[in-house]
């Protein structure tokens, strides 16, 4: 293409593309690059996070993919999950992801006037859906790649299961947080808490110890501030909680 006299050529496609995309000291492994009967894709993974896409359909850049994008992020879980034979979560084979998919539709129906989201459920009229057709080309294709490039394969595996050992640590964050929320949401100035409370769980060594003490946790009641500061002094923290009540309670 030639353009205010400058001269545009791409000889691999989209792996072009994807090379001026990606930085290559920060790609997990080479980009992955399938080509076929009306159809195109270049994959790979980096050390950022999320997942980036660009798709095109008759050479026309779909900004908002569509149904060839959704066919190829569905075909991608289940063609990676049937090579490492482990139901991997979606979200752990998907993240980091930058790839790119190019097709070729006979007579696209697009769900604007912009041309930016394909429609089209099938590749031509009375021919194969596009979730089918997609599905059969990562599935042959992408299989026999990762079964002639094992070190790329091995890469991606540890790509994908670094992905989930993030995500379950951040679960546990995340569920550690909302616990300790919890606790502050039941807040009373009039009670002074004890470390270790009556229904905490016993799970892992540390906490089965924690749980012995959290059975034997107790909670003393005294009418006012004053009566209750003489036990506040002299009571065990972990076990002991105390809570002051007023005439007004």
């Amino acid at each position: 293409m030639n353009l205010n006299g400058k001269r545009y050529v791409s000889k691999n496609g989209l792996l072009d593309l994807l090379q001026r995309k990606t930085n290559e000291d920060e790609i997990r492994y080479p980009i992955i690059h399938l080509k076929g009967d009306d159809i195109e894709v270049a994959i790979t993974h980096e050390n950022a996070y999320g997942e980036e896409y660009y798709s095109f359909v008759n050479g026309q850049f779909t900004t908002q993919g569509g149904t060839h994008l959704a066919a190829f992020r569905e075909a991608f879980i289940k063609t990676i999950r049937d090579f490492y034979k482990k139901d991997y979560d979606a979200s752990d084979i998907r993240g980091s992801i930058c790839s790119a998919i190019s097709v070729r539709v006979q007579e696209p129906v697009f769900e604007s006037q912009t041309k930016t989201k394909l429609g089209s459920q099938n590749v031509y009229e009375g021919g194969p859906s596009m979730r089918n057709f997609i599905g059969d080309f990562l599935n042959k294709e992408l299989d026999n790649y990762l079964h002639k490039n094992p070190a790329t394969a091995e890469a991606l595996k540890k790509r994908i299961e670094q992905n989930e050992r993030e995500r379950k640590e951040l679960s546990g964050i995340r569920k550690l947080a909302n616990e300790r929320a919890k606790k502050a949401n039941l807040h009373n100035k009039k009670l002074r808490d004890c470390k270790f409370h009556y229904n905490d769980e016993a799970t892992g060594k540390r906490q089965r110890q924690n749980f012995r003490k959290a059975k034997e946790s107790t909670i003393f009641i005294a009418e006012g501030d004053s009566a209750s500061g003489s036990i506040t002094k002299a009571r065990n923290v972990d076990t002991q909680a105390v809570f002051a009540y007023g005439a007004n309670l």
